[in-house]
């Protein structure tokens, strides 16, 4: 009231009668009144216009109206959760307290009887029969096929390399590890695996990929030439005004749907879901759901109030997912690289839960976390006031980002360049000249690319040769950055040299993720700059989530391995019918001869 009114109601100005303050209270109380009346009115008119336009789309074709019946599903869904919890459960308990605490502590005691070294049997064995019948399947499908058997045993190298660098291995909690790895092979399941689940991929990312591309719309009106050059064979668009302005449109649109509070409503029903089939704590959970939709520093940003009281591991946790993840903005420059957007878009969603299980295999949890809850999760709070005050802040937000990273590539092909010219005179001067470092990368990442079963090339020559060229990859990722390994990966299949469809895809997944050693400064300073009391807790267990963020991206392109008989290969965007300029001048040429005939 102090704050509409000003300080005129606590301090009486002189000569003023208090009866025109009491007006203005009953004046400004009906008017909230009405304000609130007008509101309810219009959400009621939009939800009646809604379901009104549903009808008629079901109406006209139900196929096409497959989405917005979905998505009116899972609305309805979640609103009948809400009511049977608010007005079944919570009553039921209340009423019943003892009686519900009684059989509680009753499956407590089934479940953590225990008769040697403090197993709990029952948990144990129905663990034992549940993951020993799924991953028989899995095994037994994949059976006659040695690459997809060597991707499976990747997984296996994969943990047994987490227990022997991890922090503690005696406090490892199996838990969240092996929900990782299942939510990882349900997901694959699901999006890969079986038919309908890859169709509806399919289709999402081509919406996915129709929505980002709209931002070709204003940057042909504001770059005009640049964006949008002709369709001249060798005269291709401007990388860092196509692509990467995507950045710019996306931010805007992330920063309007957290004003709107849809980012939090997903985000909280993803990490319960996480939570409680990985039992990790509440932030740590958000943010790797967030890196699901968001990138690194949008779902740190997300977490903010809780970076004071985290503890080291869930530290650990949090920046394994910014490792393990990619911005959803980028997905288009991706693509345009040569990567397939289904792949793409599995890879985020799978690489979410994987990730907090390696996180809790390298640093396990020691300490008692104040992240308990995340319903009682309390999110940053936006300073906008509307809409448009989001998208242009969002904007502006996004825009250094896109200069960020073209600063970046500049710097990083110029080193590169300059590393293979030196090792190759280095090279040059023992009798190897073709020696470069991209080669030296390779045999590096040779074993790890071998047991994630990079190829299925049945000659062995083709089969080593692709997974040393995806060896090469993985390195490049690590040691530079993943825009210079996806944009090495076109290269690669425009030249014709790596051409299996296997290894295509298992380095699209493998190299989703921006765990690479540049990231460790911008991990710092992102996390640093939000709470700088934490700094030495950062710098302490970053490198171990560098590793963790990688190996999360490689038992994921492992996991894509195991299930994917057939894999797909996605070319890079190419002008094939772009008019060739050699040809227009030969032809003038050819003209002039004719004529000077006569």
């Amino acid at each position: 009231l102090k704050r509409v009114m000003g300080e005129a109601w606590e301090l009486k100005p002189m000569g003023e009668d208090e009866s025109f303050h009491e007006e203005k209270l009953i004046s400004f109380t009906e008017e909230s009144r009405w304000v609130k009346w007008v509101r309810w009115a219009v959400y009621a008119v939009l939800i009646i216009g809604a379901h009104v336009y549903l009808g008629f789309s079901i109406a006209y074709s139900f196929q096409g109206a497959l989405f917005p019946v979905v998505m009116f599903s899972l609305i309805y869904l979640y609103i009948a959760c809400w009511l049977i919890n608010r007005f079944i459960v919570q009553p039921m308990y209340r009423n019943n307290e003892e009686a519900f605490d009684n059989f509680g502590r009753s499956l407590v005691r089934v479940f953590t009887w225990s008769l040697f070294w403090g197993i709990s049997v029952l948990p144990t064995v129905i663990a034992i029969l549940v993951l020993g019948g799924f991953f028989g399947w899995i095994i037994y499908d994949a059976s006659g096929n040695e690459a997809r058997l060597r991707s499976m045993g990747g997984i296996i190298m994969y943990v047994i390399l987490c227990v022997l660098m991890s922090a503690n291995p005696h406090r490892i909690k199996w838990r969240p590890v092996i929900g990782g790895v299942v939510q990882q092979f349900v997901i694959g399941l699901i999006v890969l695996k079986w038919d309908d689940g890859r169709e509806a991929l399919s289709w999402a990312s081509d919406q996915v990929v129709t929505f980002l591309d709209y931002t070709m719309v204003g940057t042909a009106f504001t770059y005009g030439f640049v964006s949008e050059p002709p369709n001249i064979c060798g005269f291709g668009s401007i990388f860092l005004y196509t692509s990467l302005q995507i950045i710019i449109y996306f931010g805007s649109i992330v920063a309007v749907l957290y004003y709107l509070g849809v980012i939090e409503a997903v985000l909280k029903v993803v990490a319960i879901g996480m939570q409680y089939t990985l039992g990790t704590t509440a932030a740590e959970s958000l943010n790797a759901a967030a890196c699901i939709f968001l990138g690194q520093t949008e779902a740190a940003i997300l977490i903010q109030p809780a970076l004071e009281t985290m503890t080291a591991s869930e530290v650990h946790a949090v920046m394994t997912a910014g490792f393990a993840c990619i911005a959803g903005s980028l997905f288009s420059a991706y693509i345009s690289f040569g990567a397939c957007p289904s792949y793409l878009l599995s890879a985020s969603v799978m690489s979410a839960g994987a990730s907090l299980g390696v996180a809790k295999l390298l640093y396990p949890e020691i300490q008692v976390s104040s992240q308990k809850r995340i319903q009682d999760f309390k999110f940053a709070k936006m300073e906008e006031t509307n809409i448009l005050e989001c998208i242009s802040n969002g904007a502006v937000h996004s825009a250094k980002f896109v200069f960020e990273i073209g600063a970046n590539l500049i710097v990083y092909l110029a080193l590169l360049a300059c590393l293979n010219s030196s090792i190759g005179y280095l090279g040059g001067l023992v009798g190897y000249p073709e020696l470069t470092f991209n080669e030296i990368l390779g045999y590096c990442f040779f074993p790890l690319a071998y047991m994630m079963g990079a190829s299925d090339a049945p000659d062995s020559a083709t089969n080593i040769d692709e997974t040393l060229k995806v060896a090469q990859l993985m390195g490049m990722k690590t040691v530079l950055n993943e825009f210079i390994a996806y944009q090495s990966l076109a290269d690669m299949i425009r030249a014709g040299t790596l051409t299996g469809a296997r290894a295509q895809m298992i380095a699209t997944y493998a190299l989703c993720g921006f765990s690479n050693i540049s990231m460790i400064g911008s991990q710092l300073g992102i996390l640093g700059g939000m709470c700088p009391k934490r700094k030495a807790v950062f710098a302490k267990v970053v490198v171990r989530a560098l590793i963790a963020g990688s190996i999360t991206c490689f038992m994921t392109a492992c996991t894509a391995g195991v299930l994917v008989d057939i894999p797909m290969s996605c070319d890079p965007t190419s002008n094939d019918n772009c008019l060739n300029l050699d040809d227009v001048v030969s032809f003038w040429k050819n003209r002039q001869n004719f004529t000077s005939l006569f």
